[in-house]
């Protein structure tokens, strides 16, 4: 915690002034009895750390690589900040399931990235992989959706005196419970393909929000600040 803390307040402080950071509807989460998961569009370097104030005071898990939370020295201070190892496959998702009785004992959040990658500035959400949505399921735990909008300055971006940035606010959407969404096949083991819809259905949800600022006012929603998949750094994402 005191690592945490150390550092959470430097690192928003950078968010702050790069990108005017701000939230919305945190207090859903604090309205919250019991634990979570969170799900989130990866946008940007800074998401764990901007996203981790939404929780204020309380902290998260952040699941990660695993190969970036076993690298040394980074990888000690990776889990200092509450990132834990996600292997690929079923076998991670089952290792996630198996520890949450404890995890959930010290933090109230579990927070993934369904898109897999981090798509710089990008408003566009990419299809969402299954594995939080089903480990939402398997704990009956519901799923929280927070989507980072991006909006333009009042110039024109690229353009002289424009931001070099977005402005970026997070913004807290309703849960959505697993149990109605969730099919059970006859045997009684869980349907994929509705975990599949249901991590459709979230997505679709995120993306409405985005759009829905964007119809309101075209500088919110902006697309003219992206870079593409952010590239992988051997040992470090």
């Amino acid at each position: 915690m005191i690592v945490f803390y150390i550092i959470w307040h430097v690192a928003i402080l950078i968010c702050l002034v790069v990108g005017s950071a701000r939230y919305e509807g945190k207090k859903k989460l604090r309205k919250l009895k019991g634990n979570a998961i969170l799900v989130s569009n990866h946008t940007t370097f800074f998401d764990p750390v901007f996203i981790s104030g939404a929780t204020m005071p309380w902290t998260m898990w952040h699941t990660l690589l695993e190969a970036t939370v076993e690298t040394p020295i980074l990888g000690t201070l990776t889990r200092l900040l509450g990132g834990v190892p996600l292997p690929p496959g079923m076998k991670g998702i089952e290792k996630i399931i198996d520890i949450a009785p404890r995890a959930f004992r010290v933090k109230r959040f579990f927070h993934f990235y369904p898109e897999g990658d981090c798509y710089l500035y990008n408003q566009q959400i990419q299809p969402f992989k299954a594995g939080a949505f089903y480990i939402a399921t398997r704990l009956n735990i519901p799923v929280f959706p927070l989507v980072t909008v991006f909006a333009e300055g009042r110039l024109k971006p690229k353009t002289l005196f424009a931001r070099k940035f977005p402005r970026e606010t997070l913004v807290v959407l309703d849960p959505l419970y697993p149990e109605k969404f969730i099919r059970l096949k006859e045997n009684g083991e869980i349907d994929m393909d509705s975990v599949r819809e249901f991590a459709e259905v979230v997505r679709h949800e995120m993306q409405q929000e985005i759009d829905r600022r964007h119809a309101q006012d075209p500088r919110w929603g902006t697309m003219a600040y992206y870079k593409g998949m952010m590239k992988r750094i051997k040992g470090v994402n």
